[in-house]
């Protein structure tokens, strides 16, 4: 079986501008988020997916200058750029995560793709961890069904299909209990985030990236100070997911989901 990890990646940022390539470090976030992918096992292919906007040229350079493979397609329709993407590597089975979390727990990554190799299912979700190391791990046949009975060209919620329908198989990956911390985020959206990130590059080393998702949450439980600088980021980025109409996923079927 072949399984990718497919990076959702743009450079269209407002809040805090082409966020994914600010330095870090002496290297930029995307970047960072690679190398940490490459220290997961179990994975075959390692893909950055972004659009066809010339806006988005550098991310391919990151991909070429880390020698891991760069699809390009919609910027709008997510499902469909992911899915394409699956079928040009040839993947049985992807990961996903979006570019705005560089410390994507690679670490859980095996017992996902075990967990799929036991249950076939459409979308194993792992989301409770803290916010920014969460994994989606998507069958892409259920993905070319959720592009099938989608009416909407913008499909940025398209993991809202599966999550908010009872269409699809859903099953979650558990989590260590001790690794759950609800009021910690490793997210990159705002500048707080930012600050916050740039924190644990410059306390812990380069190191970082390569750094287990315990040991990231151990050594954030000895500095909870740290935690306070993007406090304010999770309700900030919940309140606009509610006010963004896009979110609002049309299906086929007159069905609103989101």
């Amino acid at each position: 079986m072949r399984t990718g990890f497919l990076i959702t990646a743009r450079l269209k940022s407002t809040r805090l501008p082409k966020k994914l390539t600010l330095e870090v470090a002496g290297e930029n976030y995307i970047t960072w988020m690679v190398r940490r992918l490459k220290v997961a096992t179990d994975l075959d292919e390692i893909v950055i997916c972004t659009s066809t906007n010339p806006h988005d040229d550098p991310l391919e350079e990151v991909a070429r200058k880390e020698g891991i493979g760069c699809f390009r397609g919609s910027e709008e329709d997510v499902a469909s750029r992911l899915y394409e993407a699956s079928q040009k590597f040839e993947l049985d089975y992807f990961v996903n995560m979006t570019a705005d979390c560089p410390f994507v727990p690679f670490d859980y990554i095996p017992s996902l793709i075990s967990l799929y190799k036991e249950t076939d299912a459409d979308l194993i979700k792992c989301y409770d961890l803290p916010e920014g190391m969460f994994l989606s791990g998507v069958n892409p046949s259920a993905m070319k069904r959720v592009i099938e009975i989608k009416d909407t060209g913008f499909m940025e919620y398209w993991l809202f299909v599966f999550l908010k329908t009872n269409l699809f198989n859903v099953i979650p990956l558990p989590v260590d209990e001790k690794l759950i911390r609800p009021n910690y985020r490793f997210v990159l959206d705002y500048p707080e985030d930012h600050d916050f990130l740039k924190v644990i590059y410059e306390r812990i080393g380069e190191s970082a990236y390569s750094k287990s998702s315990e040991e990231l949450i151990q050594w954030l439980d000895e500095h909870q100070e740290l935690s306070k600088i993007n406090s304010d980021c999770s309700a900030k980025g919940l309140k606009r997911t509610l006010e963004d109409q896009t979110s609002k996923v049309r299906l086929k079927d007159g069905t609103i989901v989101g």
